[in-house]
């Protein structure tokens, strides 16, 4: 198992070495909440939820079609 969690956004790569809330995850690449949908593991996660080592994570932006 790794011992890192790897995260995917806009086709670029990032690491971090703890654990970590998605909340943190979106600060630390300066991204608003309101404006991306992050994916773990094939699940949606909230801002207060635990990233694990090892864990998958997808960040996607969200667009309207208004």
């Amino acid at each position: 198992m790794d011992n890192t969690v790897k995260v995917s956004y806009e086709g670029k790569a990032y690491e971090f070495e703890n654990s970590i809330s998605v909340r943190e995850i979106l600060k630390k690449l300066n991204l608003n909440s309101e404006e991306h949908v992050v994916v773990v593991d094939d699940q949606i996660y909230t801002e207060d939820r635990i990233v694990k080592k090892g864990m998958k994570v997808n960040i996607f932006k969200v667009t309207s079609a208004g």
